[in-house]
């Protein structure tokens, strides 16, 4: 119960610390404030899809971890590609793909 807590909590406070850093800052005038934005927003989904398994499992395995740190990152990557106006369509089957063999070769490894 404790960890649902925890895990719902973190997730919470990143979420107001990306809205906080949207609302107050502009990453033209400033390249750190993209950077922490991206950073915070890959501990979001990490703690968001953590949240999401305890609730449905009660507890987090390790191919469930591997699962979440993965699609978070394709997601991750997706966000950046597009915030930066370079995601064509090759580019972005490309990701899938990878997005899709990792999802792969997690459930077959863990």
């Amino acid at each position: 119960m404790a960890n649902k807590r925890l895990t719902f909590w973190v997730m919470i406070l990143s979420f107001l610390g990306l809205v906080i850093l949207m609302l107050s800052t502009n990453p033209v005038n400033k390249i750190i404030w993209a950077i922490v934005f991206f950073g915070l927003a890959l501990f979001f989904m990490i703690s968001f899809g953590f949240w999401i398994v305890r609730l449905q499992t009660g507890e987090v395995s390790s191919k469930n971890r591997y699962r979440i740190v993965a699609m978070s990152l394709i997601i991750l990557t997706l966000l950046m590609f597009r915030s930066a106006q370079s995601l064509n369509w090759v580019d972005a089957v490309i990701l899938l793909l990878i997005g899709f063999g990792l999802g792969f070769y997690i459930s077959r490894r863990a």
